[in-house]
């Protein structure tokens, strides 16, 4: 599958889909679960269905990776 970037104004999330429809139907539900954490009001629009680059895709790696709870020893 592809890895498209799904983004509105302000906000963006990666997903992984067959195609441009099917990613645009996964962003928006992501991105509703984000809004919703953070209390955002308002109707999402998303403004940008694209695949994603490479650099996007590490990025977003390596913000999950450096996000992870550390176990403490």
């Amino acid at each position: 599958m592809t890895v498209y970037y799904v983004a509105t104004l302000a906000r963006y999330v990666l997903v992984e889909a067959p195609d441009g429809d099917t990613a645009r139907e996964l962003g928006a539900r992501q991105l509703a679960e984000m809004f919703t954490r953070t209390a955002s009001a308002g109707s999402i629009q998303i403004r940008t269905v694209r695949e994603a680059t490479p650099d996007e895709i590490a990025f977003d790696r390596f913000h999950h990776e450096a996000s992870r709870p550390r176990s403490s020893q």
